[in-house]
């Protein structure tokens, strides 16, 4: 048959060949390489993006996404942010911005994630990106006020919040959360210059 492979095998001083089928070969090959495949997956696993994959101006490619494509891959990364798949989120936004690197929307989320995983000062810069293409972006302000109190940075936090109010509803329920964060603040700063007079005493 065409699809067998001679072998030769030694059995008491006499030499015979034996024909192996070529399917029984290749099987055991491919078996092996799906075992290495295994073991290599075990000890190399999947790296979050970190700020490095975010795209640049002269790295996005000649295919532009439309702007129907770009709305509906928004859509799409907010869906899987709410849905805790930071990964498909980040893969998502990330496509908005190979088309558009100033896309301050995609920007401003992709610092959330990163702050998600405790990568504050990678999305800060994030959101310093959006705010020098949209200073005016409120969404960035209120994240990046969150990122800042989080690092324990209270006047930066402050500061961001407050450039955050004067650009949204005083009503809002955003504004709310925002003015009560601005009043925690304030006790906390408050608090310690009293501890630090009563030390000084």
């Amino acid at each position: 048959m065409g699809n067998e492979v001679n072998s030769k095998v030694t059995q008491g001083g006499n030499r015979r060949v034996e024909k192996v089928p070529l399917y029984l070969l290749l099987g055991g090959i491919l078996a092996i390489g799906f075992l290495l495949g295994y073991l290599a997956s075990a000890f190399f696993p999947l790296v979050r993006p970190s700020l490095s994959t975010a795209p640049s101006a002269s790295t996005a490619p000649a295919a532009r996404l439309s702007p129907s494509e770009i709305d509906a891959s928004l859509k799409a990364a907010h869906a899987s942010l709410d849905a805790g798949d930071l990964q498909g989120a980040w893969d998502k936004y990330h496509q908005v911005l190979m088309t558009d690197p100033h896309h301050v929307e995609a920007l401003t989320h992709l610092g959330t994630i990163l702050m998600r995983g405790n990568q504050l000062d990678e999305a800060i810069r994030l959101y310093d990106r959006a705010l020098g293409f949209d200073a005016n972006y409120a969404h960035a302000l209120f994240d990046k006020g969150q990122a800042l109190k989080e690092k324990g940075d209270a006047k930066g936090a402050a500061e961001a919040w407050k450039r955050f109010l004067a650009l949204v509803p005083a009503d809002s329920d955003d504004a709310k959360k925002v003015k009560g964060w601005l009043a925690e603040l304030g006790r906390s700063g408050a608090a310690a210059k009293k501890d630090g007079g009563a030390v000084e005493k």
